[in-house]
């Protein structure tokens, strides 16, 4: 795979120009644990990624123990359900620089005013300059899927599903967050 070299160059930017976090908190999930309680979902805008994953992000309303917060595109958000509409936070071209970046600090300040456990990327194109958020953003656990920069954006990688069903990765994503 080709990375476009807008999002070169904005890897680039976040890396030698923007402030890397530092994790302070350690999340443990396994067996016994409850998984993360706390998560946000940088979800698709296009229509063929976002119909798939809004299958994925149906909210659970029984359970309400854990606190999910969802960034998209405003153009993206008519692929959601109803049920995600007052827990997420969109942004327009307006909010974004020429590159693609997410400049306005309104945005900014409403995602990073929640302390998260967990951040899963559920973009899988290339073009994506969404993903490059996770570069700024001080939480533990980063998911996302297999790519040519996925090793400087996550700490834990999930491979593409070798038979090409999507479910099965987030069946794994699941698995890891404690979410099933």
């Amino acid at each position: 795979m080709k990375i476009p070299w807008r999002i070169q160059f904005l890897l680039w930017w976040y890396t030698f120009f923007r402030e890397t976090q530092k994790h302070e908190s350690v999340i443990k999930i396994g067996k016994k644990g409850k998984g993360a309680s706390r998560i946000l979902f940088l979800l698709p805008a296009e229509k063929e990624h976002a119909q798939i994953a809004s299958h994925f992000v149906k909210r659970d309303l029984v359970d309400e123990t854990r606190q999910i917060r969802y960034v998209v595109h405003k153009e993206g958000i008519q692929y959601y359900s109803e049920q995600l509409k007052p827990h997420i936070i969109s942004y327009s071209n307006n909010d974004m620089n020429w590159l693609g970046a997410i400049k306005s600090e309104s945005v900014l300040d409403r995602i990073k005013s929640f302390q998260y456990d967990a951040m899963v990327d559920l973009n899988q194109s290339n073009e994506q300059t969404l993903s490059l958020l996770s570069m700024e953003l001080d939480i533990p656990i980063k998911i996302g899927f297999q790519s040519p920069l996925a090793d400087k954006l996550y700490t834990l990688v999930i491979q593409r599903s070798s038979t090409g069903f999507l479910e099965k990765n987030y069946e794994t994503i699941e698995r890891i967050l404690g979410l099933k």
